[in-house]
């Protein structure tokens, strides 16, 4: 049987995202045939955070982030992002940890022996940040209290105590017992590569960020640091697993998932399902976002926002000054005078 053929264009993406884009699509790659356009008329037409310009497009809009943002569901017909939300077949959690392929692999299969992850483990604990603009404090926080304890190699541009950056993050944190693995914020939903990274270096991660990670993942297989009253709290307890090797073992025995079994909402056939729900329907039935009178013209007042902020400021100002105005002057004496002009004109 003939795939069919989805037009797909991409706007308002920064380079990493449109990996993510590919990454995405991976998941109904075996249903469909993928043909990518910078045509404004695309069928689809996948976006993100980083402008209005997907106002130009006529098709399907669905919204994909990497950041910590809720979609626009004036703009967007359908929305795959962080935020814990239900909106029909409008949207879909995807967190950023499913779209890092060969590290989420490594949560799904089975753990190395024991004996063999404990041989490699020759440093305490590592840490890999290189930004910290409109970051979450407690970032820096856990490094300084983790390193009155032991010393944390810091192999990122942020504090970097190793010589400079690493250039194989999974080696160098496969070497540490622990690895600090904290978002750049905390909000439910939230849930990036990081967590998934420090597992595939089979570490212990101490990790910050979703307060709800807890419902998909072990909690006796990492420091969940939203399970503990402080980061201080947090931080006594990896003091104590890694004074006690038998303790370290247990945690290093544990599957990632609770009871070993992939949560539903993380496997491939729902990530699958949803984007093929999209695709599959004839492209004028797809359509959720409003595009009628109003509809539409929000959307014009959002890309004169973005585009044409000088005449936007100008159309904003002179509907001000009209609204005052006619305070001053009640608009039926207006029309009234504007009335008597016009008959003494005839």
């Amino acid at each position: 049987m003939k795939k069919k053929v989805l037009r797909i264009a991409t706007t308002d993406i920064g380079p990493h995202t449109e990996k993510l884009t590919s990454a995405i699509l991976s998941f109904v790659e075996d249903r469909f045939e993928i043909e990518k356009t910078f045509a404004y008329n695309a069928d689809y037409v996948f976006h993100s955070c980083l402008g209005y310009d997907v106002l130009k497009y006529s098709g399907i809009r669905i919204f994909i982030t990497e950041e910590n943002v809720t979609p626009h569901f004036a703009i967007s017909d359908y929305a795959m992002a962080f935020d814990q939300l239900t909106f029909g077949d409008r949207y879909l959690w995807l967190p950023l940890i499913r779209l890092y392929h060969e590290a989420y692999t490594v949560l799904t299969a089975p753990r190395p022996s024991v004996d063999e992850i404990f041989r490699n483990k020759t440093d305490f604990c590592a840490y890999v940040m290189s930004n910290t603009t409109d970051s979450a404090e407690e970032r820096t926080r856990i490094f300084d209290l983790l390193s009155a304890y032991k010393p944390v190699n810091s192999g990122g541009r942020w504090r970097n105590n190793v010589g400079g950056r690493v250039t194989d993050k999974l080696a160098f944190q496969s070497k540490h017992k622990f690895v600090i693995a904290f978002e750049n914020c905390s909000h439910p939903g939230y849930l990036t590569e990081k967590f998934a990274e420090a597992a595939a270096a089979n570490a212990v991660p101490i990790y910050w960020g979703d307060p709800t990670i807890g419902k998909l993942f072990n909690t006796k297989a990492f420091i969940n640091c939203h399970d503990f009253q402080t980061l201080e709290e947090a931080v006594d307890q990896v003091m104590r697993i890694d004074q006690d090797d038998n303790l370290y073992r247990q945690m290093l025995a544990e599957p990632w998932f609770p009871g070993g079994v992939e949560p539903e909402c993380l496997r491939d056939k729902t990530f699958a399902d949803f984007l093929s729900n999209i695709f599959d329907q004839d492209p004028k039935s797809a359509f959720r976002r409003n595009r009628g009178r109003w509809g539409l013209k929000q959307e014009r007042i959002l890309y004169r926002m973005h585009k044409h902020p000088m005449s936007h400021s100008i159309r904003r100002l002179r509907a001000r000054w009209l609204k005052l105005y006619h305070r001053i002057i009640p608009l039926h004496e207006y029309q009234g005078s504007t009335k008597k002009k016009d008959d003494a004109k005839k």
